[in-house]
């Protein structure tokens, strides 16, 4: 396996590549770090008996060459898979609430449209938002905003 920084462009049997391999690496540690750290305090906060876990220290990439192009044919590389994560299927909500890529619009996961709200998706409120550990935390968000909506309403009425 080679590592390379991300595909600018290609041409023929050549691949284009960004020179930022070391940089999405650390992204990249920094942030399973950052998983892990918030892992442990859940572990500890909750008392939790767990056995401790270190995280791995990898190298190779770091102390790999960056290439700037590759040739596929003298790389002997023959097959490409190009894996680009899951889609989203929206197609069950029929309301204008969606941009021009048909993402929905959204702010923390409450949308314009009364009732309507997102939780589970990256970026909601921020990275891992997307992720397992972020939706309870998202979800609160929202649960909060349904909670406080509410109670305004009912002011209103009285």
């Amino acid at each position: 396996m080679i590592l390379l920084g991300h595909l600018q462009g290609a041409n023929q049997k050549t691949i284009h590549l960004a020179p930022d391999l070391k940089e999405n690496l650390a992204k990249t540690d920094g942030f399973e770090a950052q998983i892990a750290n918030m892992i442990d305090g859940f572990i500890a906060q909750t008392g939790m008996d767990a056995p401790p876990e270190s995280l791995p220290v990898l190298r190779d990439g770091y102390e790999a060459a960056e290439l700037a192009e590759l040739n596929l044919e003298t790389a002997a590389i023959t097959t490409i898979i190009w894996a680009t994560g899951y889609s989203f299927d929206f197609s069950m909500v029929k309301l204008p609430i969606f941009d021009s890529d048909g993402y929905p619009q959204q702010n923390q996961g409450v949308t314009d449209a009364p009732g309507l709200f997102f939780v589970g998706l990256p970026w909601l409120a921020g990275q891992k938002s997307g992720l397992l550990l972020g939706v309870a935390e998202q979800a609160k968000v929202v649960a909060n905003w349904i909670s406080n909506t509410q109670l305004d309403a009912d002011m209103v009425k009285k």
